[in-house]
């Protein structure tokens, strides 16, 4: 077997609890979150309202969100953000603006169990490290709170489908970390909770792929299957 030299992990309830499958605010954090917009726009010299930005924004990008498995790509929110901008007079910047809606959710994060370590593990032995993850929102956002529970310093490079402009089960985001961790496909695994799109795409790409067992049992069947993160090391032949 060839020599291990780069580990690709997805970042939703792998690396970070994220509370649901989605990745966004919902309930009560939703809600919050749009206040927060309109505090924001207000403190600016604007003008809106949460029942509004419904209108405005929430809706229209819903409608396209739901196309993205059809379209192979993340829903924009440059758009609805540009009209937001338009009917509320302000200039606060997109991702001002989505920040703010996030806040209050991102608050509720939490690392999985067992990631510092395995992460920390995996790391100290001289392996590459990546993040290759789908996400609704510009990557900074989850970077944020990666560095804020002591995760992000450990990755090389990340690659966030909503900034890459595809999405996995599309193998193009893990063949540009590949190359940015100067790894060949077969130095590397693919670390994910999701068959149908981190093993899906580890298959496409050529790696070697772990499944950290979920529910989502579909899809292609993966390479190894763990239960926990600190199983992780242990399956990789790391000691």
């Amino acid at each position: 077997m060839t020599r291990l030299r780069a580990v690709l992990f997805d970042m939703g309830n792998v690396l970070l609890d994220m509370g649901n499958a989605s990745g966004l605010p919902s309930g009560k954090l939703d809600f919050r979150g749009r206040e927060a917009i309109a505090q924001a726009v207000r403190r600016g010299g604007g003008k809106v309202s949460p029942e509004e930005l419904e209108r405005l924004v929430f809706a229209p990008w819903r409608a396209e969100y739901e196309r993205r498995y059809e379209t192979g790509r993340e829903a924009s929110w440059e758009p609805h953000m540009r009209r937001l901008r338009r009917a509320a007079r302000t200039r606060l910047r997109d991702l001002t603006l989505l920040g703010h809606w996030f806040a209050p959710y991102a608050e509720s994060l939490r690392p999985i169990s067992g990631a510092r370590d395995a992460v920390r593990a995996l790391a100290g032995r001289g392996l590459r490290l990546a993040i290759v993850s789908n996400v609704p929102l510009p990557g900074k956002l989850y970077e944020a709170e990666l560095r804020r529970h002591r995760l992000l310093r450990r990755f090389a490079h990340r690659e966030w489908s909503y900034d890459a402009g595809s999405r996995k089960p599309s193998p193009a985001m893990l063949r540009r970390a590949l190359a940015a961790l100067d790894a060949e496909p077969a130095e590397a695994v693919m670390v994910g909770d999701r068959r149908r799109s981190d093993i899906a795409a580890g298959r496409a790409a050529g790696v070697r792929t772990v499944w950290l067992r979920t529910a989502d049992g579909g899809g292609p069947a993966p390479d190894l299957e763990i239960d926990t993160l600190a199983e992780l090391p242990g399956v990789l032949g790391i000691k």
